[in-house]
């Protein structure tokens, strides 16, 4: 998908073109849909804006849209189709359209077909409901929801099939990578998962004595530490159904990269989790809503702060550690 929208300006500017113009002003765009989608959900304009400074200046989204390069564009690009997924399910809720986008975010990043998850737990009233004590299905907004899909899957299967001869993404297993130590068990194994969930928590930029004192590292950071605002997702409400489709699907989304034998490789922060992001700023936002006092704004503003700090360490002065 990402090559798909860099076509025209290619075409325009020709090869030379600058690919993170593209990622940053989808990231620009990422913001604006965060901030209506977050209103439409919550009805609270404050509360909106402070998620979307937050979601704009304090989460890894920055770094990565700033960069984008090959893999951070992909995530660029998947985001902003799950914002639009997000932003019709919030209003119109044609499901059609709820399918495409989700389709085409999945041509970005393929964990992101998951997300289908928060749409069946979300409106799961749309698509199966009981009746006279019966299980009914609504086959109308399944198919709907599916057609709206099947695009994307039916082209990402052709174009597989031309490019390795099978319908199936096997790219990676073409890759002489498997004599790398964190592929070990394989491309993808649930060993990977416990490793992987402690490094997402515990692993900490390097402390040192002299100047900068603090160097981030870009194997893997915790996700606590680089956006601190996240911790508020343990005060969301889980009783209502916002919070526990979105509380699916962040988890859904997560597997395929937490079962993933390399963890995201050179990043700020844990890459994969902008896989879910859009998920975990709703999570984020419940939490928010009830307890919106000065130390739940201070977790957002030294959220800014500690993003700030990984792009100019590693962006400007190009300071960092493995």
């Amino acid at each position: 998908m990402p090559a798909i929208l860099l076509m025209p300006f290619i075409a325009i500017f020709g090869t030379s073109f600058y690919q993170p113009i593209l990622s940053i002003a989808l990231g620009a765009v990422n913001v604006s849909l965060s901030y209506i989608v977050i209103s439409k959900f919550f009805r609270n304009n404050k509360l909106s804006l402070w998620v979307s400074i937050l979601y704009a200046f304090g989460t890894i989204q920055w770094y990565h849209a700033e960069v984008g390069s090959s893999w951070y564009v992909a995530h660029i690009v998947a985001l902003f189709f799950l914002w639009l997924s997000l932003l019709e399910l919030a209003t119109k809720q044609r499901f059609f359209l709820i399918g495409f986008f989700i389709g085409a975010a999945y041509l970005a990043r393929l964990p992101t077909i998951l997300a289908a998850a928060f749409v069946f737990f979300y409106l799961h009233q749309k698509f199966f409901r009981y009746k006279d004590k019966t299980f009914v299905l609504n086959f109308r907004n399944l198919f709907l929801f599916f057609v709206g899909l099947a695009p994307a899957v039916l082209f990402n299967g052709v174009y597989n099939y031309f490019r390795f001869g099978t319908i199936f993404d096997v790219g990676y297993s073409l890759l002489p990578i498997f004599n790398e130590p964190w592929y070990r068990y394989g491309l993808f194994d649930v060993r990977y998962i416990p490793i992987h969930i402690n490094e997402l928590f515990t692993s900490l930029p390097v402390f040192s004595n002299q100047l900068p004192y603090i160097v981030p590292s870009i194997y893997i950071m915790a996700l606590w530490f680089v956006t601190p605002a996240f911790l508020l997702v343990i005060r969301a409400n889980f009783r209502t159904k916002l919070s526990i489709a979105s509380l699916v699907a962040l988890i859904v989304i997560s597997l395929p990269g937490l079962a993933h034998g390399n963890n995201g490789s050179t990043q700020f922060g844990y890459r994969f989790a902008l896989d879910f992001m859009p998920y975990l700023i709703i999570l984020t936002t419940s939490g928010l809503q009830n307890h919106f006092k000065w130390w739940a704004k201070l977790l957002i503003v030294l959220s800014v702060l500690i993003n700030l700090w990984g792009v100019i360490m590693i962006s400007f002065f190009n300071i960092w550690t493995m």
